[in-house]
């Protein structure tokens, strides 16, 4: 079965897999833990018209009680060869899948299940270039 939009995206995602993951928690209580998110990416071309994007996301508090750690990879085709938009593209594509691991790891009992907030991947992005 085939589906077609008018509005389909010329960026198609072809293979994405978390890659390596770590979470550890602390024999301590939890309430009040605020938790940080610090998200890191990188996007390579690997031929033509195929690139890879490596998402590298980390939650914790400051003296890491919890600390997830996830590492995503992801394979996009695409005639686009704008790098900017790639990169904003990509990552808001891939993110959900992170943030959806995060929960399900984080999903322990006597532990409230980590779900990360939506996040302006465009602002993130411009930040991180200043």
């Amino acid at each position: 079965m085939e589906v077609r939009s008018k509005y389909e995206s010329p960026l198609i995602l072809d293979k994405i897999e978390i890659v390596e993951s770590t979470f550890r928690k602390k024999e301590t209580s939890l309430e009040n833990l605020e938790l940080g998110v610090q998200v890191e990416h990188n996007l390579t071309k690997i031929d033509e018209d195929r690139y890879e994007v490596i998402l590298l996301t980390t939650v914790s508090d400051k003296d890491e009680k919890v600390y997830v750690n996830v590492k995503g990879r992801a394979i996009f085709s695409t005639e686009q060869e704008n790098m900017n938009i790639l990169e904003k593209n990509t990552i808001a594509i891939i993110f959900p899948y992170i943030r959806s691991y995060i929960s399900i790891i984080t999903t322990q009992p006597g532990m409230e299940p980590i779900v990360l907030p939506a996040m302006n991947i465009v602002a993130m992005i411009n930040d991180q270039k200043k």
